[in-house]
């Protein structure tokens, strides 16, 4: 055999052996696809997952609408992998729609929002579907890695302060403090805060006691409502090592629910 016709046949090999390689992985990315495809369908797919796989996995430009069983409740748009935008539907508590500001990123005000979802997600079916779309010139867009790392720092956050933020409205007065932590936090009259922080003590010696905190349930975040009067309730709440105390009238402790949901139900 020539020196030319050895050469000839090696590339041969090569080319073939490219051929074969790409095969093998297009076919491990499709099966990999119908696996994912089929856990979505039988509720295997936790529904923040199911979105990053969406953007993940999209190249040409198309609007993503996210239903909750019948009711369309929020629409991306994606292109090149990336998360060009982020709307609630009018019905999805629009007015509540976290922001964008100057001082937070396209990032963690679509990974706001992404909680958000997930939050008001409960026990409804939801389902993703696609229609192509026009993008123009995009200055708030982020990755999956990019949202990733959003979502891990919102996280990571103290969530009693986020959820207290949205109900300090209506108390009458607060206290945070966190275990270990001899300072405290608080707002609201000297002798209600008075009062919650000689409860926030019994409960901080408590748990260094008896390292758990009193009448702490057994799962973190949680609370309990207690009765100060017939129309004030105290709550303690826990979430990882930190104890908030509220005042609360009795009025507000359907919207009180309805914001610990909003933070808490999404973990």
């Amino acid at each position: 055999m020539s020196q030319s016709n050895a050469e000839h046949l090696t590339e041969q090999v090569k080319v073939t052996t490219k051929l074969k390689a790409l095969i093998t992985r297009l076919g491990a990315d499709a099966a990999s696809l119908h696996a994912h495809r089929q856990d979505t369908a039988n509720g295997r797919v936790s529904l923040m997952h199911q979105i990053l796989f969406e953007i993940e996995e999209t190249i040409l430009p198309r609007q993503l609408t996210l239903h909750f069983d019948q009711t369309i409740v929020a629409t991306f748009r994606v292109s090149h992998r990336r998360l060009l935008s982020l709307d609630f539907a009018v019905d999805a508590d629009q007015a509540k729609q976290p922001q964008r500001s100057e001082h937070r990123s396209a990032a963690q005000v679509y990974a706001q929002r992404l909680l958000h979802l997930s939050a008001m997600h409960q026990d409804a079916s939801f389902r993703i579907t696609r229609q192509i779309c026009e993008t123009g010139l995009e200055t708030e867009s982020c990755s999956v890695a990019q949202l990733v790392d959003s979502l891990k720092m919102q996280q990571q956050e103290s969530r009693l302060k986020g959820f207290l933020t949205k109900v300090s409205a209506n108390v009458d007065a607060w206290v945070l403090q966190a275990e270990g932590d001899n300072q405290h936090s608080c707002h609201g009259p000297a002798a209600l805060t008075g009062q919650l922080t000689e409860l926030a003590n019994i409960d901080q010696t408590a748990k260094q006691k008896r390292g758990q905190a009193l009448k702490m349930p057994e799962k973190a975040p949680s609370y309990l409502v207690l009765s100060m009067s017939g129309e004030t309730n105290v709550i303690l709440a826990w979430d990882r090592s930190e104890t908030l105390l509220i005042a609360l009238p009795t009025q507000h402790l359907t919207s009180f629910n309805t914001a610990w949901h909003s933070v808490f139900s999404s973990l």
